[in-house]
């Protein structure tokens, strides 16, 4: 098990997901601006599914997370916060915690240990990121000074992981005794990123983000996916105090990977949602 920590940690130093952050400024003398919201504060939701398969040692059964296990849809919430640096740059600060448990539909053995039907499987994960945005490139509306029509961003951050595997039950024998195997790991991760987005009216913006990299590390194949696509919409456009938005879209996530006995297919997915302010 600890050679597929290891292959997971290689394979997840890559683009990991921190949302597209808006701007709000006007233009000052010199091509300079003036930003006049500078924080932004959001809760956040995502309706997640949980699919894949996931075998340890060749030994071990390929357990099915959406046919052999009891998984259902979960809502979890999380938060993001975003400070603006200059015209160029921002931090980005935010957590997101997914736990899915249920009940095996067949006997298995994981982690060398053989379980009956019904045992109860876990999987837990949760990431703290911070993050440092940078623009590369922006188009801005002629008539409306201030207005990025299009906008591009690189982002470098560091996201700090933890993840729990967990199966207890009955053992697979005939004295049946009590069984709980498991695996937990925490780790910070070093990432890239781009995000993209567009204001197309006075008070929408569309954004979204894609993510994806192939390696082969310490024997593995490693893929990994990470894409989303949201709308925000502002609530109190005459205001010029603090500015109100409701944010809506869909995320996915994938992780794959193979080798030497091991195997790991940890897909979420799902609408997100969010309320958010900036100040």
């Amino acid at each position: 098990m600890k050679k597929l920590a290891l292959a997971l940690i290689a394979a997840l130093v890559i683009p990991a997901g921190a949302s597209a952050w808006d701007r709000s400024y006007h233009p000052e003398s010199r091509g300079r601006v003036n930003f006049n919201k500078v924080t932004s504060i959001e809760v956040l939701g995502w309706k997640s599914d949980l699919d894949g398969s996931v075998r340890v040692e060749n030994a071990g059964t390929e357990i099915d997370l959406d046919n052999d296990v009891s998984f259902s849809s979960k809502t979890r919430f999380g938060f993001r916060v975003t400070h603006v640096l200059s015209e160029k740059s921002a931090l980005e600060l935010s957590y997101m915690k997914h736990d899915h448990s249920g009940s095996l539909v067949k006997n298995v053995t994981f982690d060398n240990k053989k379980f009956k039907a019904n045992a109860n499987m876990s999987i837990e994960n949760s990431w703290l990121d911070l993050a440092w945005a940078y623009n590369l490139t922006r188009s801005k509306e002629v008539d409306q000074p201030g207005r990025d029509a299009f906008y591009l961003d690189g982002m470098f951050g560091i996201k700090f992981s933890n993840s729990d595997i967990n199966v207890a039950g009955n053992e697979d024998s005939i004295a049946a005794g009590r069984l709980e195997a498991g695996w937990s790991e925490s780790y910070p991760l070093p990432y890239l990123g781009l995000n993209a987005g567009a204001q197309i009216s006075d008070n929408l913006w569309l954004k979204g983000q894609f993510k994806l990299i192939k390696v082969n590390a310490g024997g593995y194949d490693a893929l990994h996916n990470d894409y989303n696509l949201n709308a925000a919409l502002r609530l109190n456009p005459k205001s010029k105090d603090t500015e109100w938005y409701v944010d809506l879209g869909y995320r996915g996530v994938k992780y794959d990977l193979e080798g030497e006995g091991d195997k790991a297919e940890i897909k979420y997915s799902g609408p997100t949602f969010g309320v958010f302010a900036r100040f």
